[in-house]
């Protein structure tokens, strides 16, 4: 079941034009709207309209209307004295039946802050290894879901330009970012999602939003 307002996270900037152009923004704006859309996303991490500042107020009145940039709610945090940080994250439901939930973790070390993303709500595979073998797979995660994780955590280490980190929290010893890397080892086969999973690194590694490397 579709949300009655879909999310306009996980969205490449061709598709964010198009959404656009379906609430009626006039073609020569789009590309222009789209590339503000992206940057408060992805740059500013901005979790409601109402935060992008530069966007007039009939438009974003508008945006609010038809879209939404929620993220996952946040169930339960579990922190590490070595400064791992694992989340229960309950993903924004359709409003019929239960909200699906998957589990996102941080693991810092000296030279890289790595964040571990889940691919799918649980998996088809039985590794004797992974508990989230023992679970049936229910679904694959959208590309947006598997973005969004990648903001949640950075908004909980206070990754954002100007933002503070929590307190004890484990801070770069070089002043770079908190999450430099990601592996695809949450929860789920990730190439069992191939094409949500390609999406959804293509916009982490894009050099004017997220700007992970390749």
């Amino acid at each position: 079941v579709p949300p009655a307002k879909p999310s306009l996270v996980g969205l490449s900037r061709a598709e964010l034009s198009d959404r656009l152009g379906g609430i009626g923004v006039p073609e020569k704006q789009r590309k222009m709207r789209a590339q503000q859309l992206w940057h408060w996303m992805y740059v500013r991490g901005a979790q409601t309209f109402a935060d992008m500042t530069n966007v007039s107020k009939d438009m974003r009145a508008e945006l609010e209307k038809h879209f939404t940039v929620d993220w996952p709610e946040v169930v339960t945090e579990q922190i590490s004295n070595d400064g791992t940080r694992k989340w229960l994250l309950r993903l924004p439901g359709d409003g019929v039946g239960r909200a699906h939930e998957v589990e996102c973790v941080y693991i810092p070390e000296t030279d890289r802050g790595t964040l571990c993303v889940s691919s799918q709500v649980g998996c088809t595979l039985t590794c004797s290894f992974c508990h989230t073998g023992t679970q049936k797979l229910v679904r694959n995660l959208t590309a947006e879901e598997i973005v969004a994780q990648i903001l949640v955590a950075r908004d909980r280490l206070g990754d954002w330009p100007g933002a503070t980190p929590p307190e004890g929290a484990f801070v770069p010893t070089d002043g770079g970012r908190f999450v430099s890397n990601i592996v695809m080892m949450g929860m789920g086969e990730p190439l069992y999602n191939f094409d949500n999973v390609k999406t959804a690194l293509l916009i982490a590694s894009d050099g004017d939003g997220l700007g992970l490397s390749k």
